[in-house]
């Protein structure tokens, strides 16, 4: 969960850098979550690598080029507005409901959400 004092102003800083912004791992449950909803369309970005008796999610790595993204493929602008919409809202992984997960954290990444 976010900070308490933080509001999100819908400038998508933390999806259009993703390099920058946070760690693009899925969980367990985030994957399992879209398995469940059947959003094949979500998983297709997923690059599940073994290790051992663990997994790590890799996301969003392109089905095309098998590469990682440097912009969330969900993240879009609305028409005539500086502001953007994260496609996948209800479904979205952990590590984006959870960002930013501090005020420095914010603005490591460029994050206006503490701003007055």
């Amino acid at each position: 969960m976010p900070p308490k004092n933080f509001k999100c102003k819908q400038c998508g800083q933390c999806c259009l850098n993703l390099l920058d912004a946070f760690t693009t791992c899925a969980t367990d449950e985030d994957v399992e979550m879209w398995e469940q909803e059947g959003r094949d369309d979500i998983l297709e970005w997923v690059d599940t690598i073994q290790f051992g008796d663990q997994c790590v999610h890799d996301i969003w790595v392109s089905p095309v080029s098998h590469d990682d993204v440097e912009q969330c493929p969900w993240l879009r602008k609305l028409p005539n507005q500086d502001k953007y919409i994260c496609r996948i809202h209800d479904v979205k992984p952990e590590h984006c409901r959870n960002y930013p997960l501090s005020w420095q954290h914010a603005k490591e990444t460029g994050c206006p959400g503490f701003d007055d």
